[in-house]
């Protein structure tokens, strides 16, 4: 159960609720960490700004994806995976893939691109660093944009699964 309950729009303050109503003419997610995010609508514009550039980065949707997957894994996110899997699905990444991530291990049907991805991001996460070897590795697959879209996404992703987490936010039961 979640420690934040929604808003409904009549507790909403005016900003709140004008955020709230272009979301949801958008088309956007109201639910998930949206939820809290709502609470602090100019960091949420600022949210879905960054979402929409990681959306049309330099990175292939399936790069993307994997980063993202291997992110909300790491920190055991349960809204943003159940999230970001069939979306993942959707954009390519097989489920034998999903399969391995979810369980820690290096997906061996991993094409390298896809296994430097998640080879940076592991780093990342665990070390808090990337070594010389994965870092050249990288700009000699993606370079410096690459890269950066890589860790930005990582980092955006970390931040959307540490607000989960602390709200408990998990997927609606099915």
């Amino acid at each position: 159960m979640s420690r934040i309950k929604e808003l409904s729009p009549a507790d909403m303050t005016q900003e709140q609720l004008e955020l709230y109503e272009s979301t949801r003419a958008s088309g956007a997610l109201l639910g998930g960490p949206n939820i809290a995010y709502l609470r602090i609508p100019k960091f949420m514009r600022l949210n879905q700004a960054t979402i929409g550039y990681l959306r049309s980065n330099s990175l292939p949707p399936r790069l993307r994806q994997l980063a993202v997957l291997r992110t909300v894994k790491y920190w055991g996110a349960k809204f943003a995976w159940a999230f970001h899997v069939p979306a993942s699905l959707k954009e390519g990444v097989e489920q034998d893939i999903i399969d391995d991530i979810e369980k820690g291990r290096e997906p061996v049907s991993a094409s390298p691109k896809d296994k430097a991805v998640l080879r940076i991001c592991t780093e990342l996460l665990e070390t808090h660093r990337l070594s010389d070897e994965a870092y050249q590795a990288a700009i000699g697959m993606f370079g410096e944009t690459g890269l950066a879209d890589i860790v930005a996404t990582a980092g955006c992703y970390s931040l959307t699964s540490l607000i989960l987490n602390a709200f408990e936010i998990d997927p609606p039961a099915k």
